[in-house]
């Protein structure tokens, strides 16, 4: 059976992604408990008319089916396992929904754990960046079996636009990152072509309008090229979490044998970048690594 508006939905995680998912189901018509360790988006939610959870035990003991939207593995097994936790305290046949971007490993282990208690765990890690999650357009790529994703459809179709059912449980988890494994590549070739032609005296817009237009264009030069022409690196997703998602490529890689020689470069910038204390700007902050390396200054970039 589906799970359907009347069915209470709780959201645990109310950060970048997870309070617009909350607020999407709630204009979708959704009943929404929720939690998180911060006050601020609780606020929020309550005055759009979202119930209060104080701990994910109440969220848990409320709701039929959980959306967590975490930063890390560690986080979600606490959430999940704890014996105050979501599987100690939902009722049977409920549904976890992790969007969260995991070790694929640990959605498996959970969900197996989940079961064996009556539960159900799905993983539908999302893509689509914040502006995504505020216009309810993200995609979604889900693991687990047809029947629960099935029953996961309205709440899903909440907060996304492209869903996809990849496979069983941990293969939302792969997709997601390789995605994310792609977009930090993209995004070091976006900044080493911003490096390149600042060295050359080339004007950084017209680059971008050109390069929009011709084969070297992708998402990371038109969302994120005019972010770095400004020097301007609001919060968006976050260094450190593109930093872990790296991590996650490269553990991955290392379980199944494959070389990821760009991932590994890639995955040595973030970490250069977080060393220099740009761990919570934007993710195409990555370019002052960059600039930085090319001997072009701050006030440079700027201009």
């Amino acid at each position: 059976m589906e799970l359907t508006k009347k069915m209470n939905v709780g959201v645990i995680g109310l950060g970048a992604m997870g309070l617009p998912m909350a607020k999407n189901l709630l204009r979708k018509g959704f009943e929404v408990t929720v939690f998180d360790a911060r006050n601020e988006p609780i606020q929020t939610l309550e005055k759009l008319g979202a119930k209060i959870g104080h701990s994910p035990k109440e969220v848990g003991l409320q709701s039929r089916i959980v959306l967590m939207s975490l930063p890390s593995s560690k986080e979600v097994e606490k959430v999940v396992a704890a014996e105050d936790g979501l599987a100690h305290n939902m009722k049977k046949g409920g549904v976890i929904v992790d969007t969260s971007t995991i070790d694929p490993a640990v959605s498996r282990r959970l969900a197996d754990e989940c079961e064996k208690m009556g539960l159900h765990m799905i993983d539908a890690p999302v893509s689509g960046g914040t502006t995504g999650a505020e216009k309810g357009t993200l995609s979604i790529m889900v693991g687990g079996d047809r029947y629960t994703v099935k029953r996961c459809k309205g709440v899903l179709q909440a907060v996304g636009r492209n869903i996809y059912h990849v496979g069983d449980v941990g293969a939302g988890q792969v997709f997601k990152i390789i995605n994310n494994m792609l977009v930090a590549i993209n995004l070091i070739g976006v900044s080493e072509a911003l490096v390149l032609a600042m060295r050359a005296g080339v004007d950084p817009k017209l680059l971008y309008n050109v390069v929009k237009t011709s084969s070297g264009n992708s998402w990371a030069l038109e969302q994120k090229l005019p972010v770095m022409i400004k020097n301007n690196f609001k919060l968006g997703f976050r260094v450190w979490l593109q930093h872990k998602d790296l991590a996650l490529a490269m553990s991955l890689a290392s379980q199944l044998g494959a070389s990821l020689p760009m991932a590994s470069l890639a995955y040595q910038l973030y970490e250069a970048t977080k060393a220099i204390g740009l761990e919570d700007l934007d993710h195409s902050a990555v370019v002052k690594v960059l600039q930085h390396l090319s001997g072009i200054s701050s006030a440079r970039a700027a201009e």
